[in-house]
């Protein structure tokens, strides 16, 4: 896999758990959207989703501090 193929996979799972979690008229965090991806790594089933919801979490994380 190349780096946009991984990129790609990576803004998917952060989509994927936006889209979920987002609801009219609230606000998301960074927090939140990290906590759903951990969640999201740890129930599916897929080790490709597991390793973009990882590499997600460590992006946001970044983004954090």
């Amino acid at each position: 896999m190349n780096n946009d193929d991984a990129a790609e996979d990576i803004y998917a799972v952060i989509g994927t758990v936006v889209a979920r979690l987002l609801k009219p008229g609230e606000h998301l965090t960074l927090h939140e959207i990290t906590a759903a991806l951990h969640v999201m790594s740890e129930i599916d089933a897929g080790q490709d989703v597991r390793n973009a919801c990882q590499a997600a979490i460590r992006m946001l994380a970044r983004q954090m501090h």
